[in-house]
């Protein structure tokens, strides 16, 4: 039998993941959105560099978040935070 906090975990994760669905999203779509917006937040008000940025927002490798920043804005990191 399983713990009474690992079951109310696991209710929880199917009520998100439905909750998600109904809108049209997956849990993966929702970490990319948040991702998007605290490294646009961090690159416009902080002094971190890109690299520490990449790894605060769950990025392995500063390559990867480079790619995905220029996907989301087309720009660089560092021309963003250049225009702003």
């Amino acid at each position: 039998m399983k713990p009474p906090f690992l079951r109310r975990l696991l209710y929880f994760r199917r009520t998100l993941t439905r909750r998600l669905s109904q809108n049209g999203l997956t849990f993966r779509d929702l970490v990319k959105r948040i991702q998007e917006e605290v490294s646009k937040d961090l690159l416009k008000n902080s002094a971190r560099s890109v690299a520490e940025i990449a790894f605060e927002t769950g990025f392995s490798e500063q390559s990867a978040f480079s790619r995905a920043f220029k996907n989301w804005t087309n720009q660089s990191p560092l021309e963003f935070r250049k225009i702003r």
